[in-house]
């Protein structure tokens, strides 16, 4: 996960700073890797975890101590993703519906660029115009984009649709 850490400690990321503040966090395993709701749930505990300034505090200066020995042997950062992993990108603390409206408030619509194997992203639910007239959207709600292997595809809707058949009652609370 990419883990945005601004407004968390003004002694981590002040508010004038001028920088990235993001850093790629690991979530716990999954209770079960076949329910949608328990990866959801397992990543938003460590989102959670992630906003603890003392955990980020531990976690910034090891990174930095190893990026300042990265520049001073002329190396770089391998990005690239890692096995059996996820990256989720979320812009969900942006509302653009509400904050961009060039004249058009509660209309406008944010899209992605594009997505990847193993790679979410994450923002709040768009206007829809059901060619009549604008809907109110739910304001809590997220949309979610990812890209799902056409071999796999089938095998993710059905669970999902389990998952929503059971309204999620096997998820260990």
């Amino acid at each position: 996960m990419i883990i945005n850490y601004r407004n968390v400690s003004d002694s981590i990321a002040p508010p004038n700073l001028m920088a990235n503040c993001t850093l790629r966090m690991l979530s716990e395993n999954f209770d079960d890797p076949y329910s949608l709701s328990s990866i959801a749930k397992s990543i938003r505990h460590s989102i959670i975890r992630s906003r603890d300034p003392s955990l980020l505090e531990s976690i910034l200066a090891t990174g930095d101590g190893l990026m300042r020995d990265l520049a001073h042997d002329n190396r770089e950062v391998n990005t690239d993703h890692f096995p059996h992993g996820i990256i989720i990108n979320s812009n969900y603390r942006y509302d653009w519906a509400d904050s961009v409206d060039f004249g058009h408030v509660n209309k406008c619509r944010f899209y992605t660029h594009g997505t990847a194997p193993l790679f979410l992203r994450v923002f709040h639910l768009n206007p829809i115009f059901d060619g009549n007239q604008w809907i109110e959207r739910d304001q809590r709600g997220a949309e979610i984009t990812f890209r799902i292997e056409k071999r796999t595809k089938q095998k993710f809707i059905a669970a999902w649709q389990r998952d929503i058949n059971d309204n999620f009652a096997h998820v260990k609370q």
